[in-house]
């Protein structure tokens, strides 16, 4: 209990100093852009290759801009505060924040959302962390070997659990002797790893009574599947 209570205290800072960072951010990346925003007033000066750099310069800023306002956003709520919320919007901030990370790891994300599906209550930043946790894990298990990873919502089919978040990776996948371990306190196969990660996914889930599965081959890959709980049923289209 103390060393869950001890990392929700680490998180909650962390949050802050993400927050305050962003904000630092802002300011220098607003004249980074003004700059860029000028030079392209002088578009007819400049070289074709110069214009495609200039083009390429202003579309990274945009993106860096859009992941602060998301970040912002986030750490303006209670992590706390539950609400009904679509988890296709929370799943779509997730990858795109993973993005950068699985580009540089030469590993292709890709999707497939239910439309219409039902919203849940929980937590959009404390969704958010979880998504993202499980995205990082996917991502490290491919190990840079050019991996895929996908990602799915979709309708169980059975009440009340009917909402599915599931992502699926071609990575080392997990050992059967270690299954059972991996969402202890600490446990962890990683060298740099802590071993909290799941634990805090686990909890966080369960304390808006969704349940964390996953089903593994080792050598082929590992999907784990959130379950949320819900009074709508739905369909897959």
């Amino acid at each position: 209990m103390f060393s869950e209570i001890n990392q929700k205290n680490k998180l909650e800072i962390l949050g802050k100093l993400a927050a305050s960072l962003s904000h630092e951010l802002r300011n220098p990346l607003s004249a980074i852009k003004l700059n860029l925003d000028y030079m392209k007033m002088g578009v007819d000066e400049l070289p074709e290759e110069m214009l495609e750099s200039l083009e390429s310069c202003i579309t990274g800023v945009e993106r860096i801009e859009y992941l602060i306002e998301n970040i912002l956003s986030f750490s303006r709520r209670n992590r706390n505060s539950s609400e009904k919320i679509c988890i296709n919007d929370v799943s779509k901030i997730a990858v795109s924040l993973s993005q950068a990370k699985a580009s540089r790891e030469k590993i292709t994300i890709s999707t497939e959302y239910l439309d219409n599906i039902a919203k849940v209550e929980f937590s959009k930043s404390n969704l958010l962390q979880v998504f993202l946790n499980l995205i990082t894990n996917a991502i490290e298990a491919c190990n840079g070997n050019r991996g895929e990873i996908f990602i799915r919502t979709h309708s169980s089919g059975t009440s009340p659990y009917n909402v599915v978040w599931a992502i699926t990776d071609n990575g080392m996948g997990i050992k059967d002797e270690i299954k059972e371990k991996i969402f202890g306190d600490f446990f962890t196969n990683k060298e740099s790893g802590t071993g909290i990660g799941l634990t805090v996914c686990k909890n966080l889930l369960e304390e808006k009574d969704a349940k964390l599965e996953f089903s593994s081959e080792f050598g082929k890959g590992t999907t784990f599947r959130i379950f949320f709980k819900t009074e709508l049923k739905v369909q897959d289209a």
